[in-house]
């Protein structure tokens, strides 16, 4: 009959634990004191805090570089829940290849983190000093920079380059956008106002070749001209009509009457048909589409100015904009020296270490009380 595995009882468990107790209690002792001592030749390294809030930039009236109009939000957020659109904008500067170089060359960090022999020790650097630092944005709305070093003065003095880092490159980039969009906003000014000059030089020439000074005045004028001489043509139709039936066609009066209604008829002749433009305004079978010339310059000028009226204000900001360089986050605490070491923390590296080794003695112990008691079972498997 094949033997059975028989797990120890709780009862036998204590017995063999209280049996080798020694064991149990003093080999965690040992290397509990043991890593203590060890731990003595870890060197102590520091943490330095910037605390930051982000900036709050004077309103211009025409914010070209917020989040919800254009280019880019320079501090005007709040950071809430989460990593928000900010502090990631800040993460992303500061964690960027660029600043992480600029600060191991700033402070010789491949020397100081002992990397200079290695294959590759600008990114051997840059690894080191990226598990050393924290940046971290908080509910409340702060965004915290924590820099861990083995001197508490180089701490400090990292945590202060970032902050520098972080404003220098957004200023860089915001400048950047300002200038593209500046450029772009004068070129379009230019385009605007070659634009008009080119209208205004056609305009001269339209007014000198047609005589048009106001259209619209110069058309009314017009056409009063034509309704009065076309009343006094009727007036004078009647009025000769009335004298054929009392005098005679020879009469003076019948004469000076006919002589007076040539005239008028002439005069409308000239009106409608004449192609000297200086007379009146223009030939009146040529009005329409001289007004249409005439509307289309005014039209294109009228767009030509609303255009300069909307572009100028944003050209204006956006020089600004490029001209000023303000800082992306305002310092609530700035860096300081650290006083107390933040790692190692050898209390806890003892302790942890001594109830990791209490733990795996303990399991040990309850192994080989399963392996002594069940010791025909085991022999059976390696049959």
């Amino acid at each position: 009959m094949n033997p059975k595995y028989t797990p120890p009882s709780l009862l036998e468990i204590a017995q063999f634990l209280f049996k080798n107790k020694g064991k149990l209690f003093l080999v965690p002792f040992f290397v509990a004191v043991t890593v203590a001592i060890i731990s003595l030749f870890i060197p102590n390294r520091y943490t330095s805090t910037a605390n930051l809030i982000p900036s709050q930039r004077p309103s211009l009236g025409l914010d070209l570089f917020s989040e919800t109009g254009s280019l880019s939000s320079i501090a005007s957020t709040v950071l809430t829940g989460g990593q928000s659109d900010e502090a990631n904008r800040y993460i992303i500067l500061l964690s960027s290849y660029s600043s992480s170089k600029q600060i191991v060359d700033r402070f010789n960090l491949t020397t100081h983190y002992e990397v200079s022999e290695s294959k590759t020790p600008m990114l051997h650097a840059i690894d080191i000093l990226a598990s050393r630092t924290t940046f971290e944005s908080k509910e409340e709305g702060n965004f915290v920079i924590s820099i861990e070093d083995k001197s508490p003065e180089l701490a400090k003095e990292m945590a202060d380059a970032y902050v520098q880092i972080l404003n220098e490159e957004n200023t860089r980039i915001v400048t950047g956008d300002a200038k593209r969009y500046r450029e772009f906003l004068e070129k379009r000014l230019l385009e605007s106002s070659n634009t008009i000059d080119s209208l205004q030089q056609e305009m001269i020439s339209f007014q000198k070749k047609y005589g048009v000074i106001e259209f619209t005045e110069q058309a009314k004028q017009y056409f009063s001209l034509i309704i009065g001489l076309s009343a006094k043509q009727i007036e004078t139709e009647i009025k000769l009509e009335l004298l054929s039936q009392s005098v005679t066609e020879s009469s003076d009066l019948y004469e000076s009457t006919e002589i007076e209604l040539n005239a008028i008829n002439e005069k409308l002749n000239e009106v409608y048909f004449d192609s000297d433009s200086s007379n009146v305004i223009l030939n009146f079978s040529e009005m329409p589409e001289v007004g249409s010339q005439y509307m289309k310059l005014m039209l294109e000028a009228e767009i030509q100015s609303e255009i300069q009226k909307f572009v100028a204000p944003f050209y204006e900001q956006a020089k600004m904009e490029e001209a000023k360089a303000l800082p992306i986050v305002s310092i609530v605490d700035a860096p300081r020296i650290p006083e107390l070491k933040s790692f190692p923390n050898r209390i806890l590296i003892t302790i942890s270490s001594g109830f990791s080794a209490f733990f795996i003695v303990l399991f040990y112990l309850i192994f080989r009380l399963s392996l002594i008691k069940n010791n025909d079972f085991f022999s059976e498997l390696k049959k």
